[in-house]
Parts: structure tokens; C-alpha cells; sequence
């Protein structure tokens, strides 16, 4: 018998805004800002990442005091060349050689280290600002660490981890700290992956377009899901093969996952497109037999069970 399985659109369509979901929680808090002027970060609000801290940390202030330790000694072995002393009195009355010596007296001396405030050339800063671009996109460390190891980046992928950490923090501190800016319940842009615009009371239009031109990666993935809802009710298999590649290309991991899961199944998913007809009927009475089961459980028969369900089909002379 030449049997064809067709996927259920109904858990297809789940399926997709599910990890459509899973994506917007990730990028954006419960409650988020939205610039009154919507505009890409660029950490100007904050500073860069290799700027100096105003407050001073702990090895700065190790540094000072050393200097400042030091200085006393010097101001000292000069005051005793003043009165009089040699270079080999003074060494044993401050209790260092006659060469420090010699160096403290030299009126160019400088008590800081050499090696203080010195750094090595930074692997990762080279690509901070394909980093930003991508964090705003919503990409996560392994997809960043993939696209800057292309350009040429050879450092750790521990450094790409604490420099992209510390720009997401600022990012939502900066979100936060936005005096006239507008907060956004992140729900109501879940609700839109299953409603119209018109049916979320609580998000107007063009609060729409600016998170969306805060947040361009949102507006594609509005777009999958309703490219993926005209291919699966318009009946045109021939736009699927297209819509997989193009999604794919957004690099977003849930929905990767998502397309994974279809590529497993084509030939399923092409039917439930083709085909008037589809395995939801037996899904249906597969959930609520469940349901049914749950109610009963521990108390009744199987009996009692299959009666029931009967009934039930009966009554609403279901199948």
C-alpha cells in the first residue's frame, strides 16, 4: 500500500513561532527601552572598552603608592647630599647602594616604572565594531567568534566571551539609563508572531517600526514567520526550498534548529503544503484521549475509558 505521511500544519506553525519566541526572549529583557530618536548602539554613551576607568583600580593605586614610597626615600638621599654627605654615607644611612644613589641625585629621574601603563598589541580590538554589530543582531558567541575568526582573528575565544559580555551589559545599561527613552513590553512583540498588528491593543504601528529599526534582526524574523505561513496555506511547495535557504542565512541558532528539524522531514512538510488533508485529525484524537486519560487516572478502567471516548464521538460525531 502506498502510504503518504503528511506533517500537521498546526505544529509545523508551532514549531516556528516557538523558536521565534525562544529568539526575542533572549534578545530583549521583559521590559526594554526604546530610544525616542531609535538608533544602532555604538557604546558612545558608556565609552570604549579600552578607555581608562575615572575610578582608581586596585593596580593604579599599588603603582601610586609605590611612587609615592619612593619619592620619600629620594627627597631624602638628596637632603643628605645637601648637608654634606657622600654617595657612600648617604647609601648606608638610607640603606641602599651607592648606584640607586647615584640615580636618585640625577634630576631627571623618573620614579615610575618603565613597563607601567605599557600593553601589547589587542587581538580583538580590531573587529569591536563587527562585535557590537553583531551582538545588536542578536548573534550569539559562537556565531561572532566564526565570522571575526574569518577576517583574520587569531586570539582566544575566552577574550570574545568577556569582551562581548561586557558590551551586552553596557548595551543594557544604556537601555536602562535612557532618560527619554519609552519602555516596551517584550510580550507584546511575542504576540505579534500569532496576531496582527491591529489585535495588540498595547503596541502601535510606528512603536513597531522604531524597535524594528532598532532592532532590524526582529522585522526578518517577523518576516520568516509569515513568509513560512504564505507557503504552508498558499499551497506553493515550489517557495519552501527558497524560504529554508533564506532563513538559514539569518544565522539565528532557534531557527536553524527549527529548519533542521523540516530537512528531516521534506517530503512531509511538502504534502501538508500540496495536500488538503493531513495527520491533525488523529493528532486531535491523540490529545484528547490524553486529556481524557489524565482526568481518569488512578480511579477507572480501561473499560471505562473507551466507553467514555466513544460517547464523546458519538455526541459530537467527531470522525
Amino acid at each position: 500500500m502506498d502510504i503518504q505521511q503528511v506533517s500537521d500544519r498546526f505544529h509545523l506553525l508551532k514549531g516556528l513561532t516557538d523558536a521565534a519566541k525562544k529568539f526575542i526572549t533572549r534578545l530583549l529583557t521583559v521590559n526594554f527601552m526604546l530610544p525616542t530618536e531609535a538608533s544602532h548602539y555604538d557604546g558612545k554613551p558608556t565609552g570604549d572598552y579600552w578607555d581608562k576607568p575615572i575610578k582608581e583600580d586596585f593596580p593604579t593605586a599599588e603603582h601610586n603608592a609605590n611612587v609615592e614610597k619612593k619619592m620619600k626615600v629620594v627627597e631624602q638621599v638628596r637632603e643628605l647630599r645637601k648637608q654634606g654627605f657622600n654617595k657612600g654615607e648617604t647609601a648606608g644611612l638610607v640603606g641602599i647602594n651607592r648606584a640607586t644613589v647615584a640615580k636618585y641625585l640625577k634630576e631627571d629621574f623618573n620614579p615610575s616604572s618603565p613597563y607601567y601603563n605599557t600593553t601589547i598589541r589587542s587581538r580583538i580590538k580590531p573587529y569591536a565594531g563587527d562585535i557590537k554589530d553583531m551582538l545588536s543582531e542578536g548573534k550569539t558567541f559562537k556565531q561572532i567568534s566564526a565570522a571575526i575568526r574569518e577576517k583574520g582573528y587569531d586570539g582566544s575565544d575566552s577574550t570574545i566571551r568577556m569582551f562581548a559580555t561586557r558590551e551586552r551589559k553596557i548595551m543594557k545599561e544604556t537601555a536602562r539609563q535612557g532618560a527619554s527613552g519609552e519602555k516596551i513590553e517584550r510580550k507584546w512583540l511575542v504576540s505579534l508572531l500569532y496576531r496582527p498588528l491591529d489585535e495588540v491593543s498595547s503596541l502601535s504601528a510606528k512603536q513597531l517600526n522604531r524597535i524594528i529599526a532598532e532592532y532590524p534582526i526582529i522585522g526578518r524574523v517577523y518576516d520568516a514567520v509569515a513568509g513560512f505561513k504564505q507557503t504552508l496555506f498558499g499551497k506553493k511547495e515550489s517557495e519552501l526550498d527558497k524560504w529554508l535557504e533564506e532563513t538559514d542565512s539569518l544565522e539565528i541558532d532557534e531557527l536553524c534548529s527549527f529548519i533542521n528539524g523540516i530537512k528531516r522531514d521534506i517530503a512531509a512538510v511538502k504534502n501538508a503544503i500540496t495536500l488538503n488533508y493531513n495527520n491533525g485529525l488523529a493528532e486531535g484524537s491523540v490529545n484528547k484521549l490524553k486529556v481524557v486519560k489524565r482526568i481518569m487516572y488512578g480511579r477507572n478502567s480501561f473499560e471505562l475509558l473507551k466507553g467514555k471516548l466513544l460517547r464523546l464521538e458519538l455526541k459530537h460525531k467527531i470522525n
